[in-house]
């Protein structure tokens, strides 16, 4: 059984920067809400990562390169 509902756009933000909620988790009914989605999650997404430091001393990386 599918629920159809209406989420409002900064709740939706919201939900995915707590990781409560997926895009995997449902699907878009139209175009432009799968758009909105898929820009939502990236900016989510690139939020969490800034967030984790790098652990791999500069050291390594050039020796590396």
């Amino acid at each position: 059984m599918t629920i159809q509902i209406e989420i409002d756009k900064d709740k939706l933000t919201y939900l995915f920067e707590l990781g409560v909620l997926c895009a995997a988790d449902f699907r878009c009914l139209t175009a432009e809400s799968k758009q909105e989605v898929s820009k939502l999650c990236l900016t989510s997404c690139s939020k969490q990562l800034r967030a984790i430091p790098c652990s791999i001393p500069i050291s390594l990386y050039k020796r590396a390169h």
